[in-house]
């Protein structure tokens, strides 16, 4: 059975905020649904562009076989900074996984699907803000 780290984080993404016991939730279920054996969570710093945590899982990923986000948008809004991280977990050859969204990067391929999905988000977000949606859920 392949072992994963969690990463959670503590603050906003996407103009959300998700508890960490909900975000381990969604972590496990994911992780029972695709036959991994989930490592306890490293949790992201709250301070705004912060990856401090991020950076140590990538330095431990020879301990394990990969790394479970809750959502692929915890993932820095630079696309340099996430390219960076896209590299460090294909040279290790482990994987990163995206709970929420049910996605894997394994391969070179699967990463022009997450960056994808990342322009079309930023580019939603920034014609309707996410605040402004919430006016219609209401």
């Amino acid at each position: 059975m392949l072992k994963v780290r969690g990463y959670v984080s503590s603050r906003k993404f996407l103009d959300n905020r998700v508890p960490q016991h909900v975000q381990n939730l969604v972590i496990r279920d994911y992780c029972s649904r695709k036959g991994l054996l989930f490592l306890l969570s490293a949790v992201e710093f709250s301070m705004r562009e912060s990856f401090l945590t991020m950076e140590k899982v990538l330095s431990e990923l020879s301990e394990v076989d990969g790394v479970v986000c809750y959502s692929l948008f915890q993932l820095p809004t630079q696309e340099n900074r996430r390219n960076r991280i896209y590299s460090i977990v294909l040279e290790q050859k482990r994987t990163m996984h995206f709970a929420v969204e049910s996605l894997m990067i394994e391969k070179e391929e699967d990463i022009s699907r997450i960056e994808n999905i990342w322009s079309v988000t930023s580019f939603l977000t920034e014609i309707i803000h996410p605040s402004l949606l919430q006016a219609y859920v209401d």
